[in-house]
């Protein structure tokens, strides 16, 4: 593979209408390359593998990054101590205090109530469309599943939940690789409102624990140590963060893409396999596009040799895509029973939450499809808006009728 640059700005993505079309240009190019802006951009699945999964690549060095461009303050802290940004020796201990919560046996005690709930909230959208009038389901069902599920592990109160999550979609942009100015004001803010509340939380949760997460993290120790303070300020507000924008943009995408596919709808209808088709959901239209790790040292990948400190893009939505891993990638197939998506990433940094993400998203698909007609489902207008923000992609509604 030859080490010659190419021409591409990935923060062009965020307004790039449909960014598989890019990608699949740029894997024309190799499965990894040098850009001109300096990153090496990794779009094959096989060296997304390799990247996510080597040591030598480090996450820290983003931390370094906002401590740097960050004035002081709740933002600068939330984004040097964010678990993602972390490396060992810290990372494997914070995420050793952390994975209690995520757990396959603690998710499976969880899916009964959780089916409940998605049960009561599917209602009000269901009764709208058997009336002949349009519903949401991004604002009336994927996004309030999953916030009230997180908010319900965390102990936040379910009041408080609208403002937690208009914060936390304020802080995203942060997380881009181009902020505007206005942006990154409204996120600076944001930060500081949110950890506010949040140590007002860990207080109340101090003098008098509950049966949360929270609690369950004020109190965890390993070798007699427990969280720093600004590291469990900022892990409760990444996992309230992560823990519902991620499974709803998992879940509108992918029922979006459905529903907009006659013949796969139709092979749902007729054999609705969850496990499967949460996942092609999550591999053809992946709500988390990229991810960066820094070489940490002289490092040589698919012929490319990079200096230590070299920014690394690897790009999931495009190794999602890649021909050499997936027959006909470019093709919706929920029977489809390939190698599983790096939707959720790979190796040390692997999504804590991905069991819980995948429990919801089967739970609010299969809730839906028992108690509305799927077949008779139709994209209402006005047409959905596909946005980006930070590294997620998603849509800014999903209205449907009959």
């Amino acid at each position: 593979m030859s080490a010659q640059s190419i021409d591409f700005d990935p923060g062009a993505l965020s307004s790039d209408t449909d960014p598989y079309d890019t990608f699949r240009r740029l894997r024309e190019r190799g499965p990894i390359w040098r850009s001109d802006s300096g990153f090496v951009v990794v779009v094959g699945y096989a060296a997304a593998q390799e990247v996510l999964r080597d040591r030598r690549f480090l996450s820290g060095p983003i931390a370094d990054i906002f401590r740097a461009s960050l004035p002081p303050g709740a933002a600068r802290n939330e984004m040097a101590h964010r678990i993602n940004f972390l490396d060992p020796p810290d990372h494997p201990r914070v995420r050793g205090l952390v994975n209690m919560a995520f757990t396959p046996r603690r998710i499976e005690v969880m899916r009964e109530p959780m089916a409940r709930l998605a049960a009561e909230l599917i209602e009000p959208l269901a009764r709208c469309v058997e009336n002949g009038e349009r519903a949401d389901v991004l604002s009336g069902f994927s996004h309030p599943f999953p916030s009230l599920v997180i908010s319900e592990m965390l102990g936040v109160p379910v009041a408080d939940r609208d403002q937690l999550s208009r914060w936390t979609e304020a802080v995203t942009p942060l997380l881009g690789l181009q902020t505007t100015e206005e942006d990154r004001a409204a996120a600076i803010a944001a930060s500081e409102n949110f950890t506010n509340y949040v140590r007002k939380l860990v207080a109340e949760r101090r003098r008098h624990p509950g049966d949360d997460l929270v609690t369950d993290l004020c109190q965890a120790r390993t070798d007699g140590a427990g969280l720093s303070e600004p590291e469990l300020l900022s892990l409760i507000m990444t996992l309230y963060s992560a823990g519902h924008r991620t499974t709803r943009d998992l879940f509108t995408n992918g029922l979006y893409t459905l529903l907009g596919d006659d013949k796969q709808r139709a092979a749902f209808v007729a054999a609705p396999h969850l496990d499967l088709t949460v996942q092609e959901f999550l591999r053809f239209a992946t709500p988390t596009l990229f991810v960066v790790r820094v070489a940490g040292e002289s490092v040589e990948i698919g012929g490319i040799a990079m200096d230590p400190m070299t920014p690394v893009l690897v790009m999931l939505g495009a190794a999602n895509r890649d021909p050499d891993r997936y027959t006909d990638p470019d093709c919706f197939d929920i029977a489809r029973d390939e190698d599983r998506p790096l939707s959720f990433a790979i190796g040390p940094h692997v999504c804590l939450g991905q069991q819980l993400a995948r429990t919801e998203a089967e739970i609010m698909l299969d809730v839906i499809a028992s108690r509305l007609d799927l077949g008779r489902l139709k994209i209402a207008d006005p047409a959905p808006r596909w946005t980006q923000t930070g590294t997620f992609r998603g849509l800014d509604a999903l209205p449907i009728r009959y």
